[in-house]
């Protein structure tokens, strides 16, 4: 059973090897119990493309990708949209993608595990831990 959406910024430092700990977390927890947003997935890609070694940064990805399942936000675009305006109204908006990442977490009934957490926490009802 799927229990965690992984946020780009968490995803970012674990393929960096920067946080063995964050690392540890997922081991436990398993692996199969995580997946990634598709948004993430562009963020990286657009990341990757931007690099000093696009290709084997690309590379990287895609065999990441290969041992974490990708959703698609797609089913969170009107939950998206709703939040974006009721965050706009409170004058707190939030970034888009976050908006995205997020709202798939919430639709889907996952834990968002984020290193955003002062960001993510203006989103009604989602189950979120920071592990940053």
């Amino acid at each position: 059973m799927i229990r965690y959406l992984l946020d780009t910024n968490v995803l970012i430092d674990i393929l960096r090897n920067k946080r063995k700990d964050i690392v540890q977390k997922v081991l436990k927890i398993g692996i199969d119990h995580c997946v990634v947003a598709d948004v993430s997935v562009y963020e990286l890609y657009c990341g990757a493309a931007a690099s000093a070694n696009p290709e084997k940064n690309r590379k990287m990805l895609e065999d990441a990708f290969e041992k974490l399942a990708v959703i698609p936000a797609s089913d969170a675009y009107w939950e998206a949209a709703e939040e974006k305006q009721r965050l706009a109204k409170a004058g707190i908006p939030l970034e888009d993608m976050d908006l995205l990442i997020a709202c798939t977490a919430r639709v889907y009934g996952f834990t968002l595990i984020t290193g955003n957490a002062r960001h993510m926490e203006r989103i009604r009802g989602l189950k979120m831990e920071s592990w940053i």
